[in-house]
């Protein structure tokens, strides 16, 4: 039975129509099979850190309230280098528009979806797995782009021509909430580190170039226990902020070495430091002492 399984076409994740791919070209080496299934959530009291900013806190109307949470984030983020963020201003509308148009875009037949795939004029776009990407294939298709406008409506326009307002705005508009939201995050750390609030404002931050705008799907999985969508990592940049579905998968490691499924929290972003500023943050909290 596995092996017919195993010899299924991928419809989903084929770019080639020539080269369609099968199930057992995705399947893992066995020493990175996950040890966890997809939902498999450990207690409430294991699960990375749940910080809210309601608006009264966001005014830094109640200082003592204000300075107290910017210092949990920063022990978050130093403990775990992971936190669920909740009432956190962004609209439910904006979201569920966002996701909307995106479930669209990944429910098109792929020649279309191609029509905004990578070129030499658009460096960036949707992708899916492909043999060219070694072993170890990802289960996912991806939408990658700068958190560009202009890039943003290049790409709608490749995919849905005349049209492309339908998917560009809502895109553009999610984008705007995510730079504003993660502003607010650097902005607290640095008041959490006992630095300036601006801190981490630079040129970096302000230029929309260096921020990336990506997005996964992975299609229903006949193989989960051999099968990832995205292997083993750590995120290079400086801040990732990740909205998760209701499925679960997100797996976090502990410094005990224990992977933790990350329970899905409604109406929440889960917060990922990033290397770079995981070290940045450690070296200030270290001369803190």
């Amino acid at each position: 039975m596995e092996h017919a399984i195993e010899e299924e076409h991928v419809k989903t994740l084929s770019m080639n129509e020539n080269n369609k791919m099968q199930v057992k070209n995705f399947i893992w080496s066995k020493e990175e099979w996950p040890t966890l299934k997809h939902d498999d959530f450990g207690d409430v009291e294991d699960d990375i850190p749940v910080i809210s900013l309601n608006n009264r806190v966001r005014d830094n109307d109640d200082q003592q309230v204000y300075d107290n949470l910017c210092n949990v984030m920063v022990k978050a983020s130093e403990n775990w280098g992971f936190f669920k963020l909740v009432d956190h201003g962004v609209s439910s509308e904006i979201v569920e528009n966002y996701i909307t148009r995106l479930h669209e875009l990944f429910d098109l037949p792929m020649e279309k979806k191609l029509k905004g795939g990578k070129t030499s004029s658009l460096p960036l776009g949707y992708y899916a797995s492909n043999p060219e990407y070694g072993e170890n294939l990802p289960w996912a298709e991806v939408l990658q782009l700068l958190q560009s406008p202009e890039m943003v409506v290049e790409f709608a326009k490749k995919v849905y021509g005349d049209q492309y307002h339908t998917f560009s705005n809502p895109m553009i508009e999610y984008m705007k909430e995510m730079d504003k939201l993660g502003m607010v995050i650097f902005k607290m750390l640095a008041h959490g580190l006992g630095l300036e609030d601006d801190f981490f404002f630079s040129k970096n931050f302000e230029e929309k170039e260096a921020t990336y705008f990506r997005v996964s799907r992975y299609p229903p999985c006949p193989l989960p226990e051999k099968i990832v969508g995205i292997g083993i990592h750590s995120d290079p940049q400086t801040l990732t902020i990740l909205h998760q579905d209701q499925v679960g998968g997100l797996q976090v490691l502990k410094d005990d070495k224990q992977w933790i499924g990350v329970r899905p929290l409604p109406n929440s972003f889960v917060i990922n430091i990033g290397d770079t500023l995981e070290v940045i943050i450690s070296l200030l909290c270290l001369l803190k002492q």
